[in-house]
């Protein structure tokens, strides 16, 4: 699937196929873009209907059937996921296709990895390396630390299931950054959004980001209600003095993952971007065991297929594989 940077102007590309070739439209070729983006936090979904933005695509002068939409940062303003509708015209019949992209948050600032890779930006430096090139090592580096670490480094909606242990903090599989609403077997507890509490508690994000807790400063429980001389509300039932009970499911919806990407993510992605303009990463990507030869010899550690690959990255990324950076 095509990727985008967030608030750049990122070209998307396609071409066009008529008859098992790659052919030019009759005419200028019109793009609608649609944000497809799932929201979690609006049920029922809303439907969408009306494209974001319209284009004219721009036509590759030098390749056959080749256009390009280039977006606007009003469209790459946020991690999304889009729809582009191309319509055109071929031998007097309308047509259109579809394609998908993503808009994506980089793990490094280029400029930073050009300058760490002694990367050149004149076409005539042995060691220069397009914006394509550029993109897909970053690509590259990107899936590996998120396959390794088990999380993704930029914000987004999701909801996520927990259950309770009869304790006032709930444990999250991911870094929270923002509360929108909470269930209990799929009863509204809060809803921020609405500024709704049907729970007489107030929960926030717990110091490491990793879990929700109480807010005790505000904490309404049966005890209060009783020595006001007022009837406790019965969701408080639920709970017997513990905001989160063993074996209650817990749905939290929110924006999780971080608000920016950490330091060591960033010196870790432009390592591995060292590694995909590597000369021996084609080796590497094979699962090369050994190499010799009359004079030297060279077996891969088994750790570099456990890892990233790269020790050093490894070392920069321990401390946010979530086996280890899971603490309330």
């Amino acid at each position: 699937m095509a990727e985008v940077f967030i608030n750049s102007n990122d070209p998307i590309n396609t071409k066009i196929f008529y008859r098992g070739q790659i052919v030019d439209a009759d005419n200028a070729v019109n793009v609608a873009v649609y944000d497809i983006t799932q929201d979690v936090s609006i049920s029922p979904a809303v439907s969408i209907e009306d494209p974001i933005y319209t284009y004219t695509a721009e036509k590759d002068e030098t390749n056959i059937g080749s256009y390009s939409a280039f977006l606007t940062s009003a469209v790459t303003d946020r991690n999304k996921k889009l729809k582009l509708v191309w319509n055109y015209e071929i031998d007097g019949d309308n047509r259109q296709h579809v394609t998908y992209a993503n808009v994506v948050t980089p793990y490094c600032n280029f400029a930073e990895a050009i300058e760490d890779l002694n990367i050149g930006t004149d076409p005539s430096d042995p060691n220069y390396k397009t914006y394509h090139e550029l993109k897909m090592a970053e690509k590259y580096a990107r899936k590996i630390i998120e396959d390794f670490t088990g999380q993704e480094f930029y914000l987004y909606e999701d909801q996520e299931i927990a259950y309770g242990v009869d304790s006032d903090i709930l444990p999250l599989p991911y870094k929270i950054n923002a509360i929108h609403k909470v269930y209990a077997d799929d009863l509204l507890l809060t809803d921020n959004l609405e500024n709704i509490n049907n729970w007489g508690y107030e929960p926030i994000i717990s110091e490491t980001g990793f879990g929700i807790r109480l807010n005790r400063a505000n904490l309404l429980d049966n005890t209060v209600y009783v020595a006001n001389g007022m009837v406790p509300p019965t969701i408080n039932d639920l709970y017997a003095g513990q905001a989160f009970r063993e074996g209650i499911r817990y749905r939290v919806v929110g924006k999780f993952g971080w608000d920016f990407v950490p330091d060591e993510v960033e010196q870790a992605c432009i390592q591995l971007m060292g590694h995909y303009f590597g000369k021996d990463r084609m080796w590497a990507d094979r699962y090369l065991k050994n190499v010799s030869t009359f004079d030297w010899d060279f077996e891969y550690s088994d750790e570099a297929f456990r890892g990233t690959g790269c020790a050093y990255a490894d070392k920069l990324l321990s401390n946010y594989v979530l086996s280890s950076a899971l603490l309330i």
